[in-house]
């Protein structure tokens, strides 16, 4: 069963302007992208800041999106926290992560759950608030079978980070998201490998400030200011 995100997307083109809503009481964020390049590129956003107690912590693209020169995109988002997994096996840079399961989760309340697989098929289960406080934990069961599934966490509704499912070993994952662009070619939901990207610039929200622009030059270099420039 895949799971319906929450982050959203505006587009902003000559005469034509299609948004869609997010459905969500929190905070909404929203990252405006602008390219002026004069070239096309996908926008890329991510995220770092994660304390992992595994090793090999997959990136995911968070946000991605083709831009033509001289077009907007708004990108939107709640500080809703979610678990996912997906049966892909071990992934690597490149291949996109298509999650099979999403379920809400918070970082105090409903923050630890089982991944297990019954007959052939994988599922969470048994979700409850008993995970560290700040944490979301995933506990692979006896049940899970080594490089047949991958699981991890998501913000609003889409994949951030992923590690490989394991049997009898939780995974713990201690958010501390920082938020961070990047262009090129890029699928929303595929691994990253971070050393590689090029011109990357964090996008720091000040205290009380939920809007911010982000502007990719002729020289591809970026501008990062505050409000909906």
């Amino acid at each position: 069963m895949k799971g319906v995100g929450f982050a959203t997307l505006k587009i902003w083109t000559k005469g034509t302007k299609m948004a869609t809503q997010a459905n969500s009481l929190a905070q909404l964020f929203t990252l405006r992208f602008k390219n002026r390049s004069e070239s096309q590129h996908d926008f890329l956003c991510y995220q770092q800041g994660i304390d992992v107690n595994r090793p090999n912590v997959y990136t995911l693209a968070w946000f991605a999106k083709p831009v033509a020169n001289g077009v907007d995109v708004d990108f939107c988002w709640t500080l809703d926290f979610n678990f996912m997994w997906s049966e892909q096996g071990t992934l690597e840079p490149g291949i996109t992560f298509t999650a099979n399961q999403v379920l809400p989760a918070g970082l105090t309340q409903q923050n630890r759950v089982d991944f297990t697989q019954a007959g052939d098929a994988f599922q969470f289960s048994n979700q409850d608030s008993t995970g560290a406080e700040g944490s979301l934990t995933i506990n692979g069961d006896n049940s899970v079978p080594k490089k047949k599934a991958v699981f991890g966490i998501g913000m609003s509704g889409q994949g951030t980070f992923a590690v490989d499912a394991e049997p009898n070993l939780a995974a713990i994952f201690t958010p501390h998201p920082t938020y961070w662009v990047s262009f090129g070619s890029f699928d929303q939901g595929e691994v990253l490998d971070i050393q590689t990207l090029v011109n990357t610039a964090e996008v720091l929200f000040p205290a009380n400030v939920y809007q911010m622009t982000a502007v990719l030059d002729s020289g591809n270099n970026w501008s990062i200011t505050q409000g909906l420039n």
